[in-house]
């Protein structure tokens, strides 16, 4: 069983991904994630995250930082979580 995302480990997985991005990449955390890293709480059960646009090099990097960090991550959208307005993330 993986342990509680706290700030740290968020962190840390944010910087992972960021050195293994190749191309611009937007990544939105949803969910618990957001609120720890607000210092509303001090740890989420997973980090629910969006890639945008979904690449695989970035798909198969979040399965080995899931097992490296004992971290749970799953894929969600902010608009699983609160309705958001068209043509959201788009510049």
């Amino acid at each position: 069983m993986r342990r509680l995302a706290d700030a740290d480990r968020i962190d840390r997985l944010l910087r992972a991904l960021g050195k293994e991005a190749r191309e611009d990449t937007r990544l939105y955390l949803v969910g618990g994630a957001t609120m720890v890293l607000n210092g509303l709480r001090a740890t989420t059960v997973d980090v629910d995250l969006r890639i945008e646009p979904e690449r695989d090099d970035l798909l198969r990097a979040i399965a080995r930082l899931k097992e490296e960090l004992e971290v749970n991550v799953e894929l969600a959208s902010p608009s699983d979580f609160v309705p958001v307005p068209d043509g959201f993330g788009n510049p």
